[in-house]
């Protein structure tokens, strides 16, 4: 998949594991996403179904990595900004 100028492989996995409400481990299934900007891998991260995910369905797994890739471009663009500003920003 190819989402604002960037890649991204969605491979279904088996083995995530989180911790539910009792604390305990819970081994569920989901997706590994690797993000590549050109062919220079800049992220790994995986997403579950019942946490991050409602179902195992494509359609959602794309709609997690392109959600996932908005933030982390909004979180970059005012860490940039508060550099250039040289101070911190509020987002209203």
């Amino acid at each position: 998949m190819k989402y604002r100028g960037m890649f991204v492989e969605i491979t279904p996995e088996n083995g995530i594991v989180r911790e539910d409400l009792d604390g305990g481990a819970k081994v569920c299934p989901g997706y590994r996403y690797r993000v590549f900007s050109d062919t220079e891998m800049t992220d790994e991260f995986c997403a579950a179904v019942g946490f991050e995910l409602p179902d195992d369905s494509t359609e959602n797994a794309e709609l997690f990595a392109r959600e996932y890739i908005d933030c982390e471009l909004k979180k970059l663009a005012q860490e940039n900004n508060e550099q250039e500003n040289g101070g911190i920003t509020i987002a209203v």
